[in-house]
């Protein structure tokens, strides 16, 4: 009886440590799946009344890059390609600046992955929205082939879920 139950044991600790094992694997996978930099492809906000739109943020045609160091940092950055430029450089309007802001996002930090719910989570350090910094940022991926989507539900008024997609970004 002894016997059986210490096999029993033994084979319990090895499924564990397996399971450990297998998910520090699959950390690493994604890990080694997502460093690098990303070009930002589509952003999509479904709206409770059942349209859809571009994040207001970088509209249509948005730019963006989103950056994953093997250290464990990340940065994004998205705009609005089409925001109207400055008539002074070097003086601009209030309202000017206030546009350039509208259409701009951006925010860099630290990231963990959680290979085990899909679920890549964002620790902004500087934001640009002052809010941001030192938050936790959810965000649920997917991979498509070389698409990198995050999904999740939507906790703004009027918006159920949102969806961004980025491509990996080839090298120069």
């Amino acid at each position: 009886m002894i016997q059986q139950t210490s096999l029993v044991v033994v084979l319990a600790l090895t499924a564990c440590l397996l399971g450990a094992a297998w998910q520090a694997d699959n950390d690493s996978s994604v890990r080694s799946r997502i460093v690098g930099t990303w070009e930002l492809v589509s952003t999509v906000e479904y709206l409770t009344d059942g349209s859809k739109r571009p994040y207001p943020e970088v509209g249509p045609n948005g730019k963006g890059f989103l950056m994953y160091t093997a250290d464990g940092h990340m940065c994004a950055a998205g705009m609005n390609p089409d925001r109207p430029a400055w008539h002074d450089s070097n003086k601009p309007t209030d309202a000017e600046k206030l546009r350039a802001m509208e259409g701009f996002s951006g925010y860099c930090g630290r990231y963990e992955i959680d290979a085990a719910s899909h679920t890549i989570y964002h620790y902004p350090e500087v934001a640009l929205e002052p809010g941001f910094v030192g938050t936790r940022q959810k965000r649920p991926y997917t991979f498509d082939g070389e698409i990198l989507t995050f999904s999740d539900k939507d906790t703004t008024p009027g918006v159920e879920r949102y969806e961004i997609s980025w491509k990996k970004a080839r090298p120069i």
